[in-house]
């Protein structure tokens, strides 16, 4: 592992290198199977425009971005982030993009999920993680409920997918209800 921010029992997560984005990274965000969930990400993606996002990141405190990487291989597969970071509030969007098609079984993306659950809320100290699904995204919808994010509205369609609008759902886990659930309880 080279220096993981956090680790799991599959992956870990640590900043994105230069390696990073020489590989494969700038490649998903111009796959259409890979962005097809991904509401607003439809122009086509090179490795100059990753190497901007990359360099605008570098000193960020908006937005948090990790690169997931296999720790058996050490191969890198997707990209995570905390984004719209308020401090003052403290709230924050989250996202996951699993690059590599081979990782895609939910086991990688629930161990992301968990592992950004827990530096939103015992890293960052915030209150609230938001995030959202298209309503035709059943397994999106299904792991968000797996963490028990609460749906908090509907954007009625308002996302062009395939050959019809669709719904953006909307929805939110705060830190007490996350902790309620993560945080052992003594026994006698």
């Amino acid at each position: 592992m080279y220096n993981p921010y956090i680790a799991g029992k599959r992956i870990y997560l640590r900043h994105p290198t230069r390696e990073d984005v020489a590989g494969r990274w700038h490649e998903w965000f111009s796959d259409q199977e890979t962005m097809q969930w991904v509401p607003g990400h439809f122009w086509p993606n090179s490795v100059e425009s990753q190497q901007a996002f990359y360099e605008s990141i570098q000193n960020s405190r908006d937005r948090l971005v990790l690169s997931i990487v296999d720790i058996e291989t050490d191969t890198h597969i997707g990209v995570c982030n905390l984004s719209s970071l308020n401090w003052r509030d403290r709230h924050a969007d989250m996202a996951v993009i699993i690059g590599e098609k081979e990782y895609r079984e939910g086991i990688y993306v629930t161990e992301v999920i968990a592992m950004l659950l827990k530096i939103a809320f015992n890293r960052l100290n915030f209150r609230i993680v938001k995030g959202g699904y298209l309503s035709c995204n059943e397994a999106s919808k299904a792991i968000l409920e797996l963490f028990r994010f609460k749906e908090i509205g509907t954007y009625k369609e308002i996302i062009w997918f395939e050959d019809h609008y669709v719904d953006h759902v909307l929805v939110m886990l705060r830190r007490e209800d996350w902790l309620r659930r993560n945080t052992a309880t003594p026994t006698k």
